[in-house]
């Protein structure tokens, strides 16, 4: 997902990478002169080069060596999601710098102008009033998981493009792999003034990135890609990484960890146990993760968790006061049965998944003919 940044000693450096997408973050222990409060000339000079795309940039040779210059930059994309297709740059010790992009400017600016607009549409499409700033986070996740697709096909082909990279990417596109997501839920969460920041490490062995978030003093987790399932299915949403703190974070994802704040409360810990969820009338229902599916609910505030019944359902929709579902239990056929779990009754003999709500009527596949069907709900 990146190219090796290479570096030359004599006259110039050379950093190039393609997609800004895996870099390190720098935070209470970074390099003393890359402390953006030591370097602020610096940083807000490369910065608005790069927001405009400039060819050419400065920085305060008496502010920063020109041997951390490549390392400033990486700090200025990675901070700022809304720089898109910087490619590489060379700069000199006198504090002349050059930038590449890999698209041409005018068509950078159309796309940071449509990103722009789609920022807005999607913010005002899933912001309420009266959100709180953990309304707004699930807000984000939710709606980038139910919006934007994973590239595999590309990511198995090693062909990903730029724009998967990218917030562009993600929400005009609808196509990302991870640095994408990052990117534009950093994106939403700066629009909004949510202190959050973009974490690279390794998820199950391989190069990753995912957001951390601060809500009331505490910092969490977020890595939106992995909730997002894959191959895509819609409508489905995945809790198992929202919210996480670090001990859940680490049983598979590896940063340095020095880097961060530390992400240490479990507030939200009940959240990641849920594979699919929805919410009705105060409840959380969910498919429980360490339960092999088994349905549950619990409080909003993560209170009064119970076992709806004794079936394991991880395709479900609740219309009305009645929970259709695909019942593991029961060969994956669906049924039905009200939200207190009485009232079970079978509906089909078809081993049916990826169940959606449309009006007043109940989508599912047929998992064998992969055949949507639809249900008339009276």
């Amino acid at each position: 997902m990146r190219k090796i940044f290479i570096f030359f000693t004599f006259l110039f450096i050379t950093l190039s990478f393609a997609s800004y997408s895996i870099t390190v973050k720098a935070a209470s222990n970074e390099n003393p002169g890359l402390k953006t409060t030591v370097v602020a000339d610096s940083y807000n000079s490369i910065r608005s080069s790069l927001l405009k795309n400039e060819r050419t940039g400065q920085f305060d040779s008496a502010e920063v060596s020109y041997t951390l210059v490549d390392a400033l930059i990486q700090k200025v994309v990675r901070e700022n999601p809304e720089i898109l297709y910087f490619d590489s740059a060379m700069s000199w010790s006198n504090g002349d710098i050059e930038f590449s992009y890999s698209l041409p400017v005018s068509t950078i600016k159309k796309n940071k102008a449509a990103l722009s607009k789609e920022v807005d549409k999607a913010l005002a499409q899933i912001i309420k009033p009266g959100f709180t700033n953990f309304d707004k986070v699930k807000a984000i996740h939710d709606y980038l998981v139910l919006n934007v697709a994973y590239d595999h096909k590309n990511f198995q082909n090693n062909t990903i493009p730029s724009d998967s990279n990218t917030a562009y990417g993600a929400l005009i596109k609808g196509v990302a792999v991870c640095d994408g997501y990052t990117k534009a839920a950093q994106l939403l969460l700066d629009r909004l003034g949510i202190e959050n920041y973009y974490v690279d490490g390794y998820g199950n062995g391989g190069q990753h990135s995912w957001n951390l978030v601060n809500l009331n003093g505490q910092y969490y987790f977020m890595d939106i890609t992995w909730d997002d399932p894959v191959p895509n299915v819609k409508g489905a949403i995945s809790y198992k990484y929202f919210l996480a703190s670090a001990d859940q974070l680490r049983k598979d994802h590896k940063w340095n960890e020095a880097d961060w704040p530390i992400a240490k409360s479990k507030t939200y810990s009940f959240l990641n146990d849920f594979s699919s969820m929805i919410e009705f009338k105060g409840h959380y229902y969910y498919s429980s993760i360490s339960d092999k599916d088994t349905l549950y609910r619990v409080k909003k505030d993560g209170k009064s968790k119970q076992k709806v019944n004794n079936v394991r359902a991880p395709y479900f929709v609740i219309i009305d006061d009645w929970i259709y579902f695909s019942n593991y239990s029961k060969g994956g056929f669906l049924y039905k049965m009200k939200t207190n779990g009485s009232k079970p009754q079978q509906l089909n003999s078809i081993h049916s998944v990826n169940l959606v709500a449309v009006n007043n009527q109940l989508h599912y596949t047929d998992s064998k003919t992969k055949k949507v069907l639809k249900l008339t709900i009276k």
